[in-house]
């Protein structure tokens, strides 16, 4: 009976941890560095379309890209013209609400 017991418990053991090793993470945004969630707050990342950059600034889809201050705000969209530079600007600053200048 304790073989049966032990047995019982261990397969158990592996099929939870199995189960936990599978089930989806509920892990959800922000990403990045300064914890900017950009288009998919209160999403998991398995819920948004959109796919950020390593520093959490810059989320794309479709061809097209919004990029984020690293206070969360919108900065501006790939498409304009003066995204590029803006940008370089806002990633070599310290965390600076520059996007709730541009887009109050």
């Amino acid at each position: 009976m304790k073989r049966t017991l032990l047995g019982t418990v261990l397969v158990g053991a592996g099929i939870a941890l199995a189960g936990a090793a599978t089930a989806p993470s509920a892990t959800a945004y922000p990403v990045g560095p300064w914890g900017v969630e950009g288009p998919c707050a209160g999403r998991a990342p398995d819920q948004c379309p959109m796919s950020p950059s390593a520093d959490g600034l810059t989320w794309a889809w479709h061809g097209d890209a919004w990029n984020y201050d690293k206070t969360g705000h919108l900065v501006c969209m790939s498409s304009d013209f003066y995204c590029e530079p803006l940008m370089a600007i806002v990633r070599s600053l310290p965390p600076t609400p520059i996007g709730s200048w541009i887009n109050p």
